[in-house]
């Protein structure tokens, strides 16, 4: 059976006078982590972790896409990791 667990991220975001957030980095643990690029941005709700209405950004970084989730109920990012 899979299970899943909510990571929280320190993320440096760029903010817009239009009330846009872009991500700009991730810092997780000793290591920063470059945000290359977004592929997408969406409302969803991941079902294997709790959350409220999560933004989930769909993004590039080192070379690999990866998902990170803002949830602006509690002002927080998160990533979802699998594990056995």
């Amino acid at each position: 059976m899979k299970k899943y667990q909510r990571i929280s991220l320190d993320v440096e975001v760029r903010f817009f006078k239009s009330g846009k957030i872009k991500p700009k980095k991730i810092l997780f643990g000793e290591r920063t982590f470059d945000i290359t690029k977004i592929l997408e941005i969406r409302n969803y709700c991941p079902m294997v972790v709790p959350c409220v209405a999560p933004v989930e950004y769909r993004i590039i970084v080192e070379g690999q896409e990866k998902k990170i989730y803002f949830e602006p109920d509690t002002n927080s990012w998160f990533a979802i990791r699998k594990y056995e």
